[in-house]
Parts: C-alpha cells; structure tokens; sequence
C-alpha cells in the first residue's frame, strides 16, 4: 500500500489487513499493488482525530497469467552407441555420462576446447596443456581423480594439445567405473573424456561461421561435405 504524493505506506498482513498513521488531513489517492493481482487505486478523505477505513477487493491479472511456453530442443543422437558400446538409447542407458553436442558448443559460441567442458557438472581443468608430444591435451579432476581427453572415437588418441572443436560432433564424459568399457590402459578412477568426430554424409553441404570477440578475436570456420564418388562410397568432410 502506498500514498502518492507522500513517502508513506504499509504492507498487509496475511490476513489483508493495513494500517497508516499519522496522515495529515486531506484528500490522497491510496494504491495497492501484489504479484498476480490488478493494481488498484482509491481516493480517501482523511479527517482530524478520526480513523478511517477503506477496503480493496484485487481482482486476478489475466495478463499476468497467460500460459508460459518453453522451447527447447534435443539432440538428434538418441542413443548412445559410443558411450555404451551397444545401441541403446539414453534413457535405457545405466551409464553416468554428460554429453556435449556440437548445437550446444554453436549456441554457446565455444572455440576452446575446454571451454566446452565448462557444461560437464563435477568436471574442473587442472591445468592447461603443456603442448609436449604424447603429453596430450589439458587435465581434468573428475570425481577428485585425474582425467585428460585421451579418446577420439572411442579409441586412444592422445594429442599434443587442445583439439579444435570445430570438427568435434559430440564430447561425452563418462564418469566412474562404467568407463573400464573402453579398456584399463586409458581409463581414470574418476571416469574418462571421450571426444566423437563429425562424420561425412552423402550429400553436399556445409556451413560458414565467423565469430568475433573481446581480445582481437576472429575465428574463421569453414565446413565443406561432399561425396567424392558416384556410388556415394567415399566422402569427405
């Protein structure tokens, strides 16, 4: 509740009721507002020595209450051939994983690799690359134990560096035990980082982007698709 024209007010109690003291004689206009409720207004008269009342009955702001629609969108890989080693889809799935898409990384405008895997719950950088042969790509502590990208496509790939997401189609964390799946030589206490590569298709296509930023960044993606045979046997992506 407020009075226009003056610095006072007063908020109602749970049962509706309000007090103002100490109003000079007059006429004011006496506003009343809450969430989900249409503002009202009334003129009050208040006298000398006399107390006086005045009753609101807010009404349900239909503008306020319209319905709410929320768009979203999922990832056309509906199951988890690469994380589980066999076709099931993600909700048949008993794995814990995180799954990053390349529509996520696109949406969130990401052109570092680790960047990306900001999305991963539980998932912190250690360090950055050393950029040294066979040292591989940046250290992660998932689940309190050390992990490193060291799976592309489900097989060992150890890079001399942070990859390039520009040609990364999915990244999957999966996290504890179940990650013994893609053998003992490479998996982590803490779960491991396995990285999927676009691959081609059967008709040309492709995509342009070009992102700028704070810190003098251009960064300049082309993606070219195109079959190089006429039976559509060999591609290139």
């Amino acid at each position: 509740m407020t009075l226009k024209g003056t610095a006072k007010g007063a908020v109602a109690n749970k049962n509706g009721a309000f007090e103002i003291k100490n109003i000079a004689p007059g006429t004011y206009t006496l506003s009343t507002s809450f969430v989900g409720l249409v503002n009202q207004q009334q003129e009050v008269e208040v006298t000398n020595q006399t107390t006086t009342e005045v009753y609101f009955v807010l009404n349900e702001n239909k503008e306020q209450l319209e319905e709410v629609i929320i768009s979203g969108h999922k990832s056309k890989n509906a199951t988890t051939t690469t994380v589980a080693k066999m076709p099931l889809k993600n909700l048949e799935n008993p794995q814990i994983y995180s799954s990053i898409s390349a529509e996520l990384m696109k949406e969130q405008v990401i052109s570092n690799y680790d960047d990306a895997l900001r999305n991963v719950p539980g998932l912190a950088r250690s360090w950055e690359s050393t950029g040294r042969g066979g040292d591989g790509g940046a250290y992660f502590s998932l689940r309190g134990f050390e992990a490193q990208p060291a799976l592309v496509n489900g097989l060992p790939g150890l890079v001399s560096g942070n990859l390039d997401p520009a040609n990364v189609e999915e990244i999957q964390v999966i996290k504890g035990p179940s990650g013994t799946l893609f053998g003992a030589s490479f998996y982590g206490y803490g779960g491991i980082i396995n990285t999927v590569t676009k691959k081609p298709y059967y008709d040309f296509g492709g995509e342009v982007a070009y992102n700028i930023g704070s810190f003098d960044l251009h960064r300049l993606a082309v993606d070219i698709n195109t079959p190089l045979s006429k039976t559509k046997k060999l591609h290139f992506d």
